[in-house]
Formats: structure tokens, sequence, C-alpha cells
């Protein structure tokens, strides 16, 4: 006979709830001037277009409200990456677009405003290649990451290179020119030579 415990006679634990994420749909749009999809939760509703001062834009909603450029790289937007989000969930186009113009408007002081004018955006790999750029302008090549020795401070700046050339070879497939994108950005850097062309350094 086998002799039960005192835990024995309790009841078994109840079993941890496991979250459930709510269903969710997709949607294809124009966003970005291509047509791209958004994911959606099941309950929210439908994204709509609309235009703020003469800027075409894309307004979805979760949570707020988010716009979304709808005309091309290089275009004008109230965002350098072509997308923003604002934390008021009214779904009314004119309210809406008097949050956008406020936003526009305010001044540029702790980002809370563009002060207003509007920015030039540009894709994530556009600014991650501007990025990189600027920092082997301000830092140079000779000592940085060679703190592991020639071999992995030669392999770091091959990556980089082929990063760089990758991205310049899609600007160029895609019709971006990289100097203009380097004159609609505040921090100014040289043009892009010939050399940068071939091998993806910079100058």
């Amino acid at each position: 006979m086998t002799q039960l415990s005192f835990l024995d006679t309790l009841d078994p634990p109840p079993q941890p709830k496991v979250w459930t994420p709510p269903p969710r749909r997709k949607v294809m749009t124009r966003a970005y001037g291509e047509d791209y999809e958004l994911e959606l939760y099941e309950e929210d509703p439908d994204p709509f277009e609309i235009e703020v001062r003469g800027i075409r834009c894309l307004i979805s909603h979760s949570l707020g409200f988010c716009t979304y450029t709808l005309d091309g790289p290089g275009s004008l937007f109230w965002s350098d990456t072509g997308f923003r989000s604002f934390g008021n969930t009214t779904t009314d186009p004119d309210q809406i677009c008097s949050l956008v113009e406020a936003y526009i408007d305010a001044p540029q002081k702790h980002g809370n405003g563009l002060g207003g004018k509007l920015v030039r955006w540009w894709p994530m790999y556009v600014r991650q290649w501007y990025s990189n750029r600027r920092f082997e302008l301000s830092q140079g090549r000779k000592n940085t990451w060679d703190q592991w020795g020639p071999e992995r401070h030669a392999e770091c700046w091959n990556n980089h290179d082929t990063k760089q050339l990758a991205a310049l070879e899609r600007m160029k497939a895609e019709g971006i020119d990289p100097d203009d994108v380097l004159s609609s950005i505040k921090q100014k850097q040289p043009p892009v030579s010939m050399m940068e062309w071939q091998t993806g350094r910079a100058a």
C-alpha cells in the first residue's frame, strides 16, 4: 500500500495560461511608392489615404495612427524614414491632418517637430550606407578595428567595403543618385568618387 503525503491530497496547481496573440490580417498598400504589405490586427480599421499639405500619405491604425509616404525615395515627408507614428487614436482624416501639420510646424527642440520644414526620406539601406560612410570618413581606416590584429582588421574593412558597394549598386539599380542623398542631409560629406563606385570605399 502506497502512503500518500499531505501534498498528494491537494488539488494540482492550475496550468499557466498561455498567451495567444490576437489574429492578424495582411493588406496590400502603396506605401513607400511601391506595393507594400501591411500586417494589421483583425480589429484594426482598413488603411486609407489622405493628403497633408500636398504630401500624399497612407494612414493605418494600431494603438494610434501611423503615417507612411506614398511617394518614392527622395521625396518630401515629415520623417526621413518615410514613416512616422502618432499616439493619437483618432480615425478622422481632418483631425489626423491637423495633428501632422502641428508636428511639422512645431519647433525642432527635443525632436517634437520639424520647425516648419519637411525632409527628404530614404530607404533604410541608403541611410545605413550614409552612416557607414560617415563613420569611415570620421574615424579613418588605419587604427579602426586594428586591436584584433592585421588579419581581422583587413576582414572588417573588407566586409565594410562589400556592404558599401552592394548599397551603391542597389541605389544605381533603383535610380537613386548617392550624391543626391548626400546633398539632402544636413551633415555634408564629400561627393562619391569613381573609386568608391568601384570598390565601395569612401574617397
